[in-house]
Formats: C-alpha cells, structure tokens, sequence
C-alpha cells in the first residue's frame, strides 16, 4: 500500500523558502526528503537523479572542465573510487564501465556519453515503479525529437545506419522504441508520431520560434507532464518525485535566467499551498 506524506509535502514550502523567498539549495531538500522518506520511496528518488551521476560520472572518465554536479546521489570521491570497484553502482554503470575498460563500444558510433545514456534508459523506462517509467520513457521521445528536429534540416530519407558520426539522427537517436524508429525511417513531417505522442505539434510549432521561447515551451511541456503524472497521487511519493524534478527545473532557470527561474519557484510553491491541505485527523 502506497505510503502518505502529509506533513511533509504540506510542508515543503518552508523548506525551500527563507525569509527572502530565495531557494534552499536542492541538496538540503535532499536531506530533509531521506530523513521522511521509506527505504523504497527514497529509492525513486534517488533513481531521479541518476541523470545527474552519469554526466558527473562522464566527466571524471575524460577528464573535462565540466564543474561537477554535488545534486547526484555520489560524490565525486565515491564516484571516483566506484569507477574502479563499480559493484555498488548500478548495473547499468556497471556494463557501461566494464565495456570502456575494454576499450569496447556497445553502440558502435556512439560517444561515450551516448552509449551511457542508452543504457540508463533501457534501464529506467522498465522500471517497475510507473511514475518513473513513464517519466523517464517521455524524457527519452522528448530527447529523441529535439534530437531529429535538430538534425533534419535538408536531411534526406535514411535507408541505412552509415557509420559517420555526421549521420547525427542515426548516431544521437537513443534507445530503438517505437518513437526512435520512426525519427530513423519517416519522412513525414510529424514523423508519423502525431497519435503516438499528441505533444510532438506543440514541439514542431515550439522550433519555428527563437531559442529562449523553445527553451521555455520545452520545459511547460514537462511540468505539465508532471502535473498529469502525479495528478492523483496526492500525498504519496509520486508528488514528491515531481516536485523533485520540478525543483531541479527551477534550480536551472535561476541560473540561466534570473526571471524566469523565479516565476517558475513562485508557480511551485502557489501549486502547493492551493492544491494540498493536510486531512483530519493527521
């Protein structure tokens, strides 16, 4: 049976906000939510931020200047001391490691970074839990339509998967779902995917537009996706899991862009305080 957090989502407004409305850094909200959490909820979680450790994760392997990410579930000492003992990491870390320590490519033509993220949504997209299953498989055709509008200016039809990277549709498409294929085989302006995914128009429409406004579409896109996921979870993890996700969202635009980032924190917190009010009796 699905476990109720009352007090906690009710109360998640003050655990982002001081006095001058300014955001509690995503990683105290971390603390705060595995301290309440059961073992398995926080579980989710944890799997929310995967993301975040495969990039960091990255990083360290080829030693960019990419500043590491401290939102991830490990840190860059245990990250670092996991890449040679990787039995605690996920299996999906596990097999991308072991290939690279065998100087191996599990998807010939893919980067490094790719061939991560193929198998991190193999992974998550059958997860049994159906909130992030079905996050994580719209994250993967959301990913895979930016990728193919991107690449689809004078691009003829695809007959066959060459072995150039300069292919980019047929090298930067992950996974092979339904969705993938269609974005390797349809010349059809919609990609053939109109009843399959309803919001690939408001995409379409959204890439005619300047990049800032593509980039706001794209994440109203996902926060309403959030909102219908969690719709009916109310107090239970699902909630908790969308906030996450949306936090992450707000955390993103405070950086890029100051304004927007804050419409966004002040649409989430009014979410809450509207939508959730603790039962009788609790």
């Amino acid at each position: 049976m699905a476990r109720n957090y009352y007090y906690f989502v009710s109360g998640l407004p003050d655990l982002f906000l001081d006095e001058d409305k300014n955001l509690v850094p995503f990683e105290v909200f971390m603390q705060e939510a595995e301290e309440e959490l059961s073992k398995k909820d926080t579980e989710i979680i944890r799997a929310i931020r995967l993301p975040i450790d495969n990039a960091n994760l990255i990083g360290i392997l080829q030693s960019t200047s990419a500043k590491f990410d401290p939102r991830g579930n490990l840190s860059k000492d245990q990250l670092t001391s996991s890449i040679k003992n990787p039995e605690t990491l996920p299996e999906y870390m596990q097999l991308f490691l072991q290939a690279q320590s065998e100087n191996r490519d599990l998807f010939p033509g893919l980067i490094a970074e790719d061939q991560l993220n193929w198998l991190f949504f193999d992974w998550i997209t059958g997860h049994k839990n159906e909130f992030l299953s079905s996050w994580f498989t719209f994250e993967l055709n959301l990913r895979n339509v930016l990728t193919a509008i991107n690449c689809r200016k004078n691009l003829e039809h695809i007959d066959e998967v060459g072995t150039d990277r300069d292919r980019p549709t047929a090298f930067t498409v992950i996974g092979r779902n339904e969705v993938a294929e269609a974005f390797l085989r349809s010349t059809a302006p919609d990609f053939g995917l109109s009843s399959t995914l309803p919001w690939i128009e408001r995409i379409l429409t959204l890439s005619k537009g300047n990049l800032t406004d593509f980039e706001k579409g794209i994440d109203q896109l996902r926060w309403d996706t959030l909102d219908e996921l969690s719709a009916f979870s109310y107090f239970q993890i699902e909630t908790i899991a969308a906030f996450t996700i949306k936090l992450l969202m707000v955390e993103r635009w405070l950086r890029l862009d100051p304004t927007v980032g804050k419409e966004k924190l002040d649409r989430l917190i009014e979410e809450l305080k509207s939508s959730y009010s603790v039962p009788a009796g609790f």
